[in-house]
């Protein structure tokens, strides 16, 4: 009798073992397939995947973008099915992991690599992009009515057959992306588009923000040349060297006409610049000139500013 109670209690320990190795199996695989298909709330992405990232960092990219659910999984996927990923931009869309994967297999052919410069105005994007990738310059300019500022300046790999709309999406998301962090405010985004335009060194940003920021907190007129530029901006020369008469120029953009902040952005700043706004030095400076080889000269008050006047620039 005792023997054969130890055979049941034996045949129905190994029954749970089962039943419970058999719910672990069916849960692992449930998991697995869930952890597999695209989250619900996903949406179609475009992203950079940097030369040289590890597999890890690129699943960070993917679950940053909502495509997959855990970059760990994503890395272990990759190494279990010995798959090689390739650089570059792409467009996603939610789909299975192993359809992400395969996704990034594939690299980018007969991309164009295109650097848009720090300070650029709409119209010199416009003329760059119909240079480099053929783009309609009036359709771009009709699309970016409103984003004079945000259109970010950086280095971006197009696909050839790009269009307007598809060029403009990655120059505003690049923005958003970029400058999340500082959390701009539209009067941020158009003092920094000035400073970008006066600064001719990084050193010298936080700085021009803090006496900017000192003349409008004074109700002080800004009274910066790189409006009067943006006014008489015209293609062959966006930017020409403003005479005194010019400061009389008729425009909400003239800076010595009116006071406060122009109506929006006179140009794409870029990160430094947006950066030195938000974290600008405190400073008893409302006077700045650069001299004839480009050094800077701060002043407290207007015969001190005057006196530089004299000094760097008239002489």
């Amino acid at each position: 009798m005792t023997h054969k109670k130890g055979r049941t209690a034996a045949l129905s320990l190994a029954r749970f073992s089962l039943v419970v190795l058999a719910l672990l199996t069916v849960f692992g695989i449930a998991t697995w397939q869930y952890l597999l298909t695209p989250p619900k709330d996903g949406s179609q992405v475009t992203l950079t995947i940097p030369p040289g990232s590890s597999v890890l960092k690129i699943g960070q990219i993917l679950y940053a973008n909502n495509l997959i659910h855990s970059p760990r999984l994503f890395q272990l996927y990759i190494r279990l099915n010995n798959i090689s990923l390739q650089a570059g931009d792409y467009s996603l869309s939610p789909a299975k992991l192993p359809l992400i994967a395969q996704s990034l297999t594939q690299g980018k052919e007969n991309e164009i690599r295109i650097t848009i410069p720090e300070g650029y105005r709409r119209e010199q994007i416009a003329e760059l992009l119909a240079q480099k990738l053929g783009l309609n310059r009036a359709d771009f300019m009709s699309t970016t009515t409103e984003l004079e500022g945000y259109l970010f300046p950086d280095t971006y790999n197009f696909s050839e057959g790009s269009t307007v709309a598809d060029v403009v999406n990655r120059l505003e998301s690049n923005f958003e992306v970029k400058a999340r962090e500082l959390n701009l405010s539209r009067e941020d985004v158009i003092l920094a588009s000035i400073v970008e335009r006066e600064a001719l060194s990084i050193a010298e940003k936080p700085i021009i923000a803090g006496i900017l920021q000192n003349r409008l907190r004074d109700g002080w007129a800004l009274e910066v040349d790189a409006t009067i530029q943006y006014i008489m901006g015209k293609p062959g020369d966006w930017w020409p060297t403003p005479l005194l008469g010019d400061r009389n120029r008729k425009s909400a953009y003239n800076t010595y006409l009116n006071r406060g902040l122009p109506p929006g952005p006179i140009g794409n700043p870029g990160l430094v610049s947006l950066s030195a706004v938000k974290n600008s030095e405190k400073t008893d400076y409302y006077f700045y000139l650069h001299d004839k080889s480009g050094v800077i000269h701060y002043a407290k008050t207007n015969a001190e500013h005057e006196q530089n006047i004299a000094r760097y620039i008239s002489k």
